[in-house]
């Protein structure tokens, strides 16, 4: 379940784990210890340090005439590995042809080209350069170089200076007197607004005048369509003069780029229509945009927004378009793989969108959802809600229920569901996934609980099986790692408030804080609803059911007043707190502070209380003179208490 490698130069055995310098001898890693250096200090994230690691490889191509395959390995190993991270690095590329070139000789260099443009499709330097050579080594090859020339025409000839592109092309063509083709260049020429389309204005007219055209290749429209590519080159301009930097670094974009290329693609998307923008140029325009904005996720936001509003024009008018579904799904790929693991708004929104147009092709959308689903759990393990999302197609998918199903059909897919979560379940707790169930290689220990509670909620909620949906809670609720778990302990409490168990519920919110760890906000939220639900809904037999059971502990426990005491403070004990007030909780350090944190006092206080015993004690006999202790310490001053003492530390960490 990967993702398509877009690079396309993945070399068998060969990633970011594999050591370079593995199998190299000994003496040969003496001689060079700046190379090794260089390598194993490596910081993927630091330009200066694969520009010093690309730097040291080179000379070692200089320094041995003719390396070992060990050695020559090596170097492959180093390029292929910073070149799969960074297919962007045109730089990188052609350093890299021109070694496979000295170490292999003109084929292999040809081969590492064609890779480059396959790798880097977008870029104009590549294709320029691999053209190159197909005319300078394979000229005979006319129907490859042609081939070529026809992919690079709609991968680069859209650049804003794409002029050294076109000038080859109609350079081979000429030289093949395909003047007919020549023809449809420059008619596609003249509608491009390039930075020298005047130069190819010029020589269509030329051309036109000259002995290779006919009567054929005349367009009354010519000069209209000069005016209008004019006009649309010095709007572009606006936007264009302003680009410094036009190539792919790993050195934050200035915030003055940054605006430009936004203001840039808002421009050409609100004026698509108005100035009619071929959907190509506009394509290019960001795909241009993504090479030095590569990591900025509002731009792959943009573009995927604008792609399918495309899509959907098409679908509404039923006309032709220059997109598919395939070409949205293909980018929200691209873009997954290539931002930061940390930015989530673009995966989401891509999970979204799948489940929009699931309907459109079911079984394609689900193959394609699954597989996005097991990258990113992968990426972001702890993420519960893909687990979710992907619950809420699967259901969709592999247990369809619609209102054309009778209810007994529709009853069997529920339960059918139900038994696939719970197979899954023991799968996972007994550590034998299934190959076949795609789910059980993206489970885990912080997503369990959503798979758990989905079982529950259809045994509850759909089948209403109140007594398997106890069972269940019983078992789960045992469970290590179900012990934090915010989703399934609010669904077991929304479950004994449908049952108003108030037994069980009085015990979950002792339990709460103690053996149940969840989030304090969480916990809080809990106790303020329980105490607003106990007084709706319990009566006298409901609070003395409670009375009667802490009184095995001779412990009264109010429900509302331990809701109230827990809160912001989940675990606090009643039974602790009454064992203090019974004997000496003058000493607590509650009572010490009287309300001022840090600061002790030993206040005066009565050690007979009449209000510590029962009115029948007395037998008619007045009670006894009080009797006081801590008189003496009345006029004492208070002890600040350093929370930061050394005595503190060294019992916080010893």
């Amino acid at each position: 379940m990967s993702i398509p490698n877009e690079a396309g130069i993945l070399r068998a055995g060969v990633d970011q784990n594999t050591d370079a310098l593995k199998g190299l001898d000994a003496s040969f890693l003496k001689e060079n210890p700046d190379f090794v250096d260089a390598y194993r200090q490596i910081r993927w994230d630091d330009i200066n340090t694969l520009n010093k690691l690309i730097a040291m490889t080179e000379q070692l191509v200089v320094k041995y005439k003719d390396p070992n395959d060990t050695i020559k390995q090596s170097i492959e190993i180093i390029f292929y590995q910073i070149l799969q991270r960074y297919p962007l690095f045109f730089g990188y590329w052609k350093k890299f042809t021109a070694i496979e070139y000295q170490l292999y000789g003109l084929e292999k260099s040809i081969a590492t080209l064609a890779k480059s443009v396959e790798a880097f499709p977008t870029s104009l330097e590549l294709w320029c350069d691999y053209l190159n050579v197909l005319l300078t080594n394979n000229p005979d090859e006319v129907d490859l170089i042609r081939s070529n020339f026809l992919v690079a025409r709609t991968l680069v000839g859209y650049h804003f200076l794409s002029h050294p592109f076109w000038d080859k092309y109609i350079e081979f063509e000429s030289k093949q007197e395909q003047w007919d083709k020549v023809n449809e260049i420059y008619q596609e020429l003249i509608t491009i607004p390039l930075h020298q389309y005047a130069k190819y204005c010029t020589a269509y007219k030329n051309f036109l005048h000259g002995p290779n055209a006919t009567n054929a290749f005349k367009d009354p429209q010519l000069e209209v369509k000069f005016k209008k590519t004019y006009d649309l080159v010095n709007k572009l301009w606006v936007y264009e003069s302003r680009i410094r930097q036009n190539f792919f670094n790993l050195t934050p974009l200035s915030a003055e780029e940054i605006q430009n290329w936004e203001q840039y693609l808002n421009f050409i998307i609100e004026n698509q229509s108005i100035l009619g923008l071929k959907t190509e140029l506009i394509k290019y325009i960001f795909e241009r945009c993504l090479i030095p904005c590569l990591y900025i996720e509002k731009f792959w936001l943009l573009y995927t927004q604008w792609m399918k509003t495309q899509v959907n024009m098409k679908e509404e008018k039923e006309n032709e378009s220059f997109f598919t579904l395939q070409d949205v799904i293909y980018l929200y790929q691209r873009g997954a793989k290539m931002l930061p693991v940390q930015l989530k708004e673009y995966r989401i929104d891509y999970i979204v969108y799948l489940k929009t147009i699931y309907r459109k092709e079911k079984e394609y959308v689900f193959v394609i959802f699954t597989e996005a689903i097991f990258e990113l759990i992968q990426m972001w393990p702890h993420e519960p809600r893909l687990m979710t999302e992907y619950l809420i197609l699967l259901k969709r998918h592999d247990f369809p229920s619609s209102i054309e199903q009778t209810s007994q059909e529709i009853l069997g897919q529920q339960t059918s569901f139900a038994s696939f979560l719970d197979s899954t379940i023991k799968n996972f707790l007994s550590n034998k996934p299934k190959k076949e169930n795609p789910i059980d290689d993206m489970i885990n220990q912080s997503n369990f609980s959503i798979v758990v509670v989905e079982l529950i909620k259809v045994i509850w909620l759909v089948l209403k099986n109140i007594i398997q949906t106890r069972k269940y809670f019983n078992y789960f609720s045992k469970l290590p790692a179900l012990k934090s778990s915010t989703t399934f302990w609010s669904t077991y409490y929304k479950f004994e408030k449908s049952t108003k168990n108030f037994a069980k519920l009085n015990k979950f919110i002792t339990n709460l804080g103690k053996e149940i760890t969840l989030p304090t906000a969480t916990i809080n939220d809990i106790l303020t609803d329980y105490q607003s639900f106990y007084l709706i809904n319990s009566n006298l037999n409901d609070y003395q059911t409670s009375d009667t059971s802490a009184n095995s502990n001779d412990i009264t426990i109010d429900p509302l007043l331990q809701s109230q005491f827990k809160i912001n403070d989940p675990q606090w004990i009643p039974e602790k707190h009454h064992t203090t007030l019974r004997s000496e909780w003058y000493k607590t350090k509650q009572y010490r502070e009287n309300g001022h944190v840090g600061i002790i006092f030993d206040r005066p206080y009565i050690v007979n209380q009449i209000l510590d015993r029962d009115s029948k004690s007395f037998k008619n006999v007045p009670p006894p003179s009080p009797i006081c202790k801590n008189l003496e310490k009345i006029n004492h001053i208070g002890k600040s208490k350093d929370i930061f003492t050394e005595e503190y530390l060294n019992k916080l960490y010893n």
